[in-house]
């Protein structure tokens, strides 16, 4: 299985990089994550996330880092933090009024939890490292020629255990800012 994803990622790669129309992409985002575990569905909290990759003007494949910390999660003085890593892969519409498209796509990675429960909680500090996959979609924006905003909704499954730490699914409300080179 895992040769079979990294086989299918690499022939998506070296078809999109062989295009004469490829440009390099680079872009940042902010947005809301919550996560869902068995026995509790967490708040909204603010996400950070980084991203680079390729596109041509129907496609584009990059890999993202994103980054959540929860403060007081589940007991007081605790804090739960989240570094999520994804290979994903979109497609893009024709151009709506020239400046507007839309996308959809599907990512695939590793989300890694740990969970500090500080000096109060009888209990010892906890990590775990879960698959991630998922779908997204959303609009793109143009700006100017090289940059444009995204908006967009991204949903995950996880493989997480009713032991883990991990949640079962994540939901993100994000925006973002990329840049084409």
């Amino acid at each position: 299985m895992k040769k079979m994803v990294f086989f299918i990622l690499l022939t998506l790669l070296t078809s999109i990089c062989s295009a004469s129309d490829t440009k390099i992409l680079l872009g940042g985002e902010f947005g809301q994550t919550q996560g869902d575990w068995n026995d509790y569905t967490g708040e909204r909290e603010d996400s950070f996330g980084l991203r680079a990759g390729v596109e041509t003007k129907e496609t584009r494949i990059y890999a993202s880092y994103n980054y959540l910390k929860t403060k007081d999660f589940n007991y007081v003085n605790t804090d739960f933090e989240s570094h999520i890593a994804t290979m994903n892969f979109s497609a893009k519409t024709k151009k709506y009024y020239d400046f507007i498209r839309s996308f959809i796509g599907v990512h695939l990675g590793l989300i890694y939890s740990k969970w500090n429960l500080g000096e109060y909680v009888p209990l010892e500090d906890k990590d775990d490292i879960n698959l991630v996959l998922g779908g997204q979609a959303g609009i793109i924006i143009d700006v100017v020629e090289n940059a444009y905003l995204e908006a967009g909704y991204r949903y995950s499954f996880t493989n997480a255990n009713t032991s883990s730490i991990n949640p079962g699914s994540i939901q993100v409300f994000y925006g973002a800012l990329n840049f084409k080179f």
